[in-house]
């Protein structure tokens, strides 16, 4: 016998490597001096000790290693067998996962910007302009906040979409696909739809906090202009959270009217300054509804 720092000269190791063997119960010493605490070890297992360092760098788990030492060569041969065929399948797929990155983060990144470019092209239309009071030939300066806002969307999308992908392929791999193809058909009930994927999950109620007082609402109303110019300060430095409930044929249905309705609220109020939200859902009465609800 000899002891653990004899031992561990002849296997190449350090003696807090063995210590850790024997607490994990893989490689104990023959004797432990019940005075002294000194470990030894016989020569012979220093053969033990190759098998462990071996299969440990083979990727090898403890527990496995602890199935696999009682065994012989003949068994062992069979396990670094099967190892190998399993790491050959590991690469294979990681090379699979390389190959086809680039191409799935541009063909997101084309969703993506079809997706802009939709809704984009959705705000240009007269009609959301005329529904909020506007005139899209003449009021150069929102159109041109309008312009500034989808401007800093589009960066912050592009420089989320690899993490997007990621999220979206492990849910629904076709999530944005079939809502670009939604939103170009033109069907204004699934239009409602997109807007509590687009903005906010859930009911427009949801997204807003506990704290939240109403300071304003209108019911029954047609159009927006009906009412618009008589929403209360804005600039006061509160979060803004503006809930629509509206039939399917109302133009506030489109994907474009929320972007549109923040930037003017904008422009004519200052209400950036404390935070805007604009969600739209449904309405279950067949009538046009909107709150205004502020929180610090």
């Amino acid at each position: 016998m000899i002891t653990i720092q004899g031992f561990a000269k002849l296997c190449g190791c350090s003696t807090q490597t063995l210590r850790y063997y024997d607490r994990i119960d893989l490689l104990k010493p023959v004797k432990v001096d019940e005075w002294t605490g000194y470990r030894y070890y016989e020569e012979e297992q220093a053969l033990l000790f190759v098998k462990i360092k071996k299969l440990q760098q083979a990727d090898f788990s403890i527990e496995e290693i602890k199935t696999l030492l009682p065994g012989d060569d003949e068994l062992l041969m069979a396990a670094f067998d099967r190892k190998i065929k399993e790491q050959e399948r590991k690469l294979e797929r990681i090379q699979e996962i390389q190959r086809s990155y680039l191409q799935e983060k541009m063909d997101m990144q084309n969703m993506i910007n079809s997706l802009i470019d939709l809704v984009e092209g959705r705000m240009n239309n007269p009609i959301l302009w005329e529904e909020i009071g506007l005139d899209i030939k003449q009021d150069s300066e929102i159109r041109a906040k309008i312009h500034e806002k989808l401007a800093d969307w589009l960066t912050r999308c592009r420089d989320a979409s690899t993490e997007m992908a990621r999220q979206i392929n492990a849910q629904n791999p076709n999530t944005l696909k079939e809502i670009t193809d939604i939103l170009a058909s033109g069907n204004p009930d699934s239009e409602v739809l997109i807007f509590s994927v687009a903005n906010e999950e859930g009911s427009p109620q949801e997204a807003v906090p506990p704290n939240a007082q109403k300071v304003f609402e209108r019911s029954g109303w047609a159009h927006v202009s009906e009412w618009i110019n008589d929403i209360p300060e804005l600039g006061n430095g509160k979060q803004n959270y503006f809930l629509f409930r509206v039939c399917g044929n109302s133009p506030v249905a489109d994907p474009g009217f929320p972007t549109l309705m923040l930037a003017v609220m904008d422009v004519l109020y200052n209400a950036m300054k404390g935070g805007m939200n604009c969600t739209i859902d449904r309405s279950s009465d067949g009538l046009n509804h909107f709150e205004l609800m502020q929180a610090l």
